[in-house]
């Protein structure tokens, strides 16, 4: 297996500790596979313009994202 290091700044420490919480995982590379995982679906889903659409559900309105660019 390759070993991969990087450095990042706080603001992306904090999001990596808050998908840790969010995804249920323990390590900075799980939350890194599972957010591999998560664009590599959303990609194979995308549109023809690169965006994919987020229902949210609950009352909130749809949010469209684009992949691209």
């Amino acid at each position: 297996m390759a070993v991969t290091s990087f450095e990042v700044d706080e603001r992306t420490a904090a999001l990596i500790m808050q998908l840790r919480k969010t995804f249920g995982v323990n390590t900075n590379a799980a939350v890194i596979r599972k957010a591999l995982a998560l664009a590599n679906v959303a990609s194979q889903h995308a549109d023809s313009d690169h965006t994919i659409t987020i229902a949210p559900g609950g009352g909130k309105p749809p949010v469209k994202v684009l992949l691209a660019g």
